[in-house]
């Protein structure tokens, strides 16, 4: 595949659009990616960098309805030209739609279901692959913790969160949940440095686009 291109046609494609939001979700995997997984925050930016983090409840069972019904209005309210993640396209926006298959037609999120169908999903992953090789020639798919910690990408003022939330001894997903737990204000930070962080890739990337 020719990727010697990709950003120019991105470029082209998303425009002067102004109403840009990034999302994230956090999760407790148990199983398998896709399928036995419980929602436990989302967060949200916009490219005036508008910030926002709805956190799961402990002490409820299951109240991810609540919290995807919570960026339901988010989206609403915003009406996004443009939805950016980190391979989002692949995992959070799925999920989503998988959780929402389980919804009552009358309780049905449809801001959600009307802007992931007809906002402009872009996949931040691929689009730090793409200005990889435009600057060095290489594409590569790498984790959001190697791109915000990139040589090339150093002196953005970036939260890099990912750093934040090593604890000895446990893996990523265990940190995540031992800080939803016990320090929920580590664990609300880390979530939007996320959202955060990919905002400001997306207008170094592409600001060109955006006098």
């Amino acid at each position: 595949m020719d990727y010697s291109q990709g950003l120019s046609r991105i470029s082209s494609r998303i425009g002067k659009a102004s109403r840009v939001i990034s999302i994230d979700l956090e999760t407790l995997v148990k199983d398998r990616f896709l399928n036995d997984e419980r929602v436990i925050a989302i967060s949200y930016a916009t490219l005036d960098e508008k910030w926002d983090v709805k956190i799961a409840d402990q002490t409820k069972e299951n109240d991810e309805i609540e919290i995807m019904q919570w960026l339901n209005d988010i989206m609403e309210s915003y009406s996004p030209e443009i939805i950016i993640g980190y391979n989002h396209a692949s995992y959070d926006i799925p999920l989503m739609h998988t959780k929402m298959l389980n919804i009552p037609f009358d309780k049905q999120l449809w801001s959600l279901r009307y802007y992931f169908g007809t906002s402009y999903v872009l996949d931040m992953m691929y689009v730090c692959a793409l200005h990889g090789m435009y600057l060095k020639g290489e594409y590569r798919i790498r984790s959001l913790k190697n791109v915000v910690n990139a040589p090339e990408y150093r002196e953005l003022n970036l939260v890099r969160a990912k750093d934040q939330i090593e604890i000895e001894g446990m893996n990523k997903g265990e940190a995540i949940e031992w800080l939803w737990k016990n320090d929920r204000e580590k664990f609300k930070l880390y979530c939007k440095g996320d959202v955060l962080d990919l905002i400001t890739l997306y207008k170094h990337i592409f600001k060109g686009n955006l006098q």
